[in-house]
């Protein structure tokens, strides 16, 4: 039996080592998300979910129901609010991020996640379309 105990012992010390090694040693934190985000696909359900509650016609503008969105999103182009091939520059994703010169961070009940505000982001790097 006590031959048995050196042996795990060090093999739990190897994995123990390894796998804390494995979280010291992140490359890059950034989150990869895919080409041609789909408006209707991808951000259209992010609104919806994330933000259509408080933006609907009876309580905050802009209207970011299904149908009503990018209709919203167009006057937020517009408006210089978002800038298609520029998300960082764009006012929404600084309000996404709690970066807001004004102070408005969105959703007021706490942020995204890191991969819907990566979608939003890539969505209006590649132009902000209505696709």
């Amino acid at each position: 039996m006590k031959k048995l105990n050196k042996p795990i012992l060090v093999l739990a010390a190897a994995v123990s080592f390894l796998l804390g090694a494995c979280d010291n040693d992140k490359i890059n934190d950034e989150i990869v998300v895919k080409d041609n985000v789909s408006f209707a696909l991808d951000i259209q359900p992010i609104l919806t979910g994330e933000c259509a509650s408080c933006h609907n016609p009876t309580e905050v503008a802009p209207d970011l129901r299904e149908g009503y969105a990018y209709e919203s999103i167009a006057d937020l182009i517009l408006e210089g609010d978002v800038i298609p091939g520029n998300a960082e520059g764009s006012e929404l994703i600084e309000m996404l991020e709690g970066k807001s010169d004004d102070g408005n961070t969105m959703p007021p009940s706490g942020p995204m996640t890191p991969l819907k505000i990566a979608l939003i982001k890539k969505w209006i790097d590649e132009g902000a379309l209505d696709n």
